[in-house]
C-alpha cells in the first residue's frame, strides 16, 4: 500500500534515533515534510543528515529543544506553529498526580 503525504507537514518529537526516527523515516518516504526533533543541535543535524539520504528528495526540518521543559515546548511551538500531522514520541514517566505537576518541572525524574 502507498500512502501519499504529499503537501502534510509532520512534527515528530524524539525523532534523532531510534522509534521515533524510524517514524520520521517512513512519513518523509510518503512525501511528508518531516520536521525532526531532539534536545541538542548536534543530535538533529546529524539525524537531519541521515533521514536526507534514506530518503532522497524529502524535505527534512529540525528543531533543537528540549520538550522536558516548558521553554522547549515553547520553542518547538514557536519553529513550527502548525502541522498535519503531530507524532509524541516523548516521554518520562513519573509517578506524579497530574493536577500537582507545575508547568515549570522539566518532567526529569528525581533520583529520590
Amino acid at each position: 500500500m502507498r500512502i501519499d503525504l504529499s503537501g502534510k507537514t509532520a512534527i515528530v518529537t524524539g525523532s534523532t534515533a531510534g522509534i521515533g526516527f524510524a517514524i520520521a523515516k517512513g512519513l518523509a518516504r510518503c512525501g511528508a515534510v518531516v520536521v525532526l526533533n531532539g534536545r541538542t543541535r548536534s543530535a538533529v543535524d546529524k539525524a537531519i543528515a541521515a533521514l536526507e539520504h534514506a530518503a532522497p528528495g524529502a524535505t527534512v526540518r529540525g528543531v533543537a529543544a528540549d520538550l522536558g521543559a516548558a521553554e522547549g515546548c515553547a520553542a518547538l511551538s514557536n519553529a513550527e506553529p502548525s502541522a498535519d500531522i503531530l507524532v509524541n514520541n516523548v516521554g518520562i514517566y513519573r509517578q506524579q498526580d497530574f493536577f500537582e505537576i507545575p508547568d515549570e518541572t522539566s518532567g526529569r525524574a528525581s533520583s529520590s
